[in-house]
């Protein structure tokens, strides 16, 4: 026996992974025209150019001025490291005369005068030598007392005059302290860092030209020169502008003040600061190359406005003229006439071809679509034929079994279930049918099989009630349902179950049924799922074989009907798993 249970309700759209979960809607696209497109060809490459000059001299000119920045950090270091060496030497030698006891004992008044006038002659010959061995040294000066003329020996590269100011300054600075200090003189030709240390009566004064080992000034820096005591000393190249209180705010390193960028690099010997000032002019760092890709650049551009002019007018104007005559040929209008002849022999000869063709091409469509609707009712009345017998001889076939079998009161009712399964199909002219119609249908179907059955089977239907005036092809449930009971029915160790679900769908794109039927059998062959999963199927002699015609049909008549509005999907779950989206239409279309 079987048994048939309804169920009512709406339905809402499910998240689960039914086949409308896997439709997707097509992908839209933006439409442009021709000259449009060239437009925005044209002024994409021109950013694009602009975008790679731009970057590329930025790149350039930045790397090239941090090399140039890092070129004036290190000659303001390297002379820096310079000016520090000498610093040490200097106040080495003069802390060597000085912690010597020897060197003063000839200076004091109370030694014999032959005996000071050796002591000087040695001093002197001592200083000589030290001024000599020491390259750095630009002098150094011995003072013993206020009316006496100081000891000294300068190098030999030093000026009279500058001679002559350090031996003052040194005389200047004597008896100031019995400790060392340190400070700078602007001589005439030369600036010079002097060492003092006073002993007793005696002093010691040694000094050293800042100039040497400093770079000469140049195009890329102005000036050299040193802060010592808050007082900028400079001491070659021209004059910076810059005043004192600009000196006195400058900082380790990068400075940018006035235009000019000052390069600090403090001392380790001493209190003091070496300075590089060089202009701050961004023109500096772009060269004769810079130039030239700059003019390229223009020269690009240009050719890509005079290649958007060209292809414009002689491309995208005439394509629009043949693009406006065909949409004219579309609205029905199909005199049409074009503009005066293109200079591009392939444009002119498409103008030419279409003018020609616009006569055939009227009627070609014509014909061609009535013969597609005359293909698709011919196909669907063989279609439909090819069925019927299928399904007729089987009844026929069953009863005939029956009576052979004195099976009387099965065949009874057989035959009324069969009289009622024919009146539906041979009563109506109606090639749609309502899902009411169709559920009833099935369940009178679904009796004839359980008279049949030698072993009871459970059929279940649920139908949303929004689903139930849905109008859609005969026998699209019966045939899911017949296949069902004929291949899975024989079944080892369980009763065959059949679920027939109807959802009614709302969404945005429209609404649709979705018709799922599922058994407990042994499935489809993975070879058939291949075939019936195609979107588009055929009853060959493969899918015959293995199945019949009754589901091949099926799928035919609904993508006839439906066109590519309609979807299935088969799969294995523990059993058959058919599911088969249809759109709802309006009006109540027929096959």
């Amino acid at each position: 026996m079987s048994r048939i249970t309804e169920e009512s309700g709406k339905t809402e759209i499910m998240k689960g992974n039914s086949l409308k979960d896997k439709m997707k809607s097509p992908k839209q696209y933006t439409m442009f025209s021709l000259r449009r497109q060239l437009l925005r060809f044209v002024m994409t490459l021109v950013i694009l150019l602009l975008l790679i000059m731009t970057t590329f001299m930025a790149v350039i000119i930045h790397s090239y001025q941090r090399k140039v920045n890092d070129l004036h950090k290190e000659n303001a270091a390297s002379y820096a490291a310079h000016i520090d060496s000498s610093i040490l030497q200097l106040r080495d030698t003069v802390g060597y005369i000085y912690s010597s006891d020897a060197v003063f004992q000839g200076l004091y008044l109370y030694q014999p005068a032959v005996d000071r006038v050796n002591s000087i002659s040695n001093m002197l010959s001592m200083l000589k030598l030290q001024v000599r061995s020491n390259r750095n040294l630009g002098g150094l000066f011995i003072y013993y007392d206020n009316d006496k003329k100081p000891l000294y020996y300068v190098n030999e590269e030093m000026s009279f005059r500058d001679k002559e100011i350090l031996k003052k300054t040194g005389r200047a600075v004597q008896g100031v302290s019995n400790s060392f200090i340190d400070y700078v003189v602007k001589a005439e030709n030369d600036t010079y860092y002097n060492a003092y240390m006073q002993k007793n009566s005696a002093a010691i004064s040694g000094n050293i030209s800042l100039s040497q080992g400093m770079p000469e000034a140049s195009n890329d820096a102005e000036a050299y020169g040193v802060i010592y005591g808050g007082i900028f000393y400079q001491i070659s190249g021209r004059e910076t502008g810059l005043s004192d209180t600009d000196y006195l705010l400058l900082k380790p390193g990068r400075n940018i003040v006035h235009g000019k960028v000052a390069y600090v690099q403090k001392l380790d010997s001493a209190n003091m600061s070496v300075v590089k000032i060089v202009p701050h002019n961004i023109w500096f760092y772009i060269s004769g190359i810079h130039i030239v890709l700059f003019v390229l650049g223009l020269l690009l551009i240009l050719f890509c406005i005079k290649l958007y002019r060209f292809t414009s007018n002689q491309l995208a104007i005439p394509l629009e003229d043949m693009t406006n005559a065909l949409r004219n040929i579309q609205e029905g209008v199909w005199e049409v006439e074009f503009t005066a002849s293109n200079r591009i022999t392939e444009i002119e000869n498409v103008r030419q071809t279409v003018r020609l063709m616009l006569k055939e091409i009227e009627q070609y469509k014509i014909r061609s679509y009535e013969e597609q609707l005359e293909k698709q009712k011919v196909q669907l009345q063989f279609l439909q034929l090819q069925l019927a017998p299928h399904f007729y001889t089987n009844c026929l076939k069953n009863a005939y079994y029956m009576l052979m079998m004195k099976e009387y009161e099965n065949a009874e009712e057989f035959l009324l279930c069969l009289s009622a399964h024919l009146r539906y199909l041979l009563q109506t002219d109606a090639k749609l049918v309502t899902v009411k119609t169709e559920k009833e249908f099935v369940q009178n179907y679904v009796n004839m099989e359980a008279i049949l059955s030698s072993r009871p089977f459970i059929c279940e239907m649920s139908v949303d009630d929004r689903a139930l005036d849905v109008e859609i092809p005969i026998l699209t449930l019966q045939l899911f349902v017949e296949n069902s009971i004929k291949y899975a029915r024989g079944i080892e160790g369980r009763n065959l179950q059949i679920q027939v679900h109807v959802r009614y769908l709302s969404t945005d794109n429209g609404d649709s049924l979705d018709i799922t039927v599922s058994d407990n059998g042994p499935g489809y062959p993975e070879e058939l799922l291949a075939i019936l999963n195609k979107k588009e199927v055929s009853a060959d002699g493969q899918a015959e074989r293995k199945m019949g015609v009754g589901i091949i049909n099926l799928l035919s008549r609904l993508r006839l009907h439906y066109g590519v509005g309609i979807s299935w999907y088969f799969e294995n779950r523990d059993g058959a798993y058919s599911e088969v989206i249809l759109p709802v239409r309006q009006g109540g279309e027929e096959l």
